[in-house]
């Protein structure tokens, strides 16, 4: 794999991706309350959120624990959000996967309620 072939490409295809999410959607960047992107590293996330201007307390960074483990970085990193309470009912969440084969997508969820509440 060429990896600056593969930054580049992600580089293009999550911001795309992303405006195209929101034009669909009738939203705008400021609506949504966190954004939990593919785990791939610390580097290519920080780039990504800077050239996207979100803002880093509504950013979800987890790799501390667990790295880079591929299709299940999305609902891990939303565990993580869950246990520390960054994540609560109600909120707009922006999903953003990318990455192996050359694939990208994104989708928006709205958190619901603790089971048995």
């Amino acid at each position: 794999m060429d990896g600056a072939e593969i930054f580049n490409f992600t580089l293009s295809a999550a911001p795309d991706a992303i405006s195209r999410l929101l034009a669909r959607s009738g939203l705008t960047m400021n609506q949504i309350d966190r954004f939990v992107f593919h785990q791939a590293n610390q580097y290519m996330l920080e780039h990504l959120r800077k050239r996207l201007q979100i803002p880093p307390e509504k950013f979800e960074i987890s790799l501390a624990n667990s790295g880079n483990t591929v299709s299940s970085t999305i609902p891990i990193a939303l565990k993580d959000a869950q246990l520390g309470e960054r994540l609560r009912p109600g909120m707009l969440v922006m999903l953003v996967g990318f990455g192996v084969g050359y694939s990208w997508g994104a989708t928006l969820l709205r958190t619901g309620a603790a089971p048995g509440t």
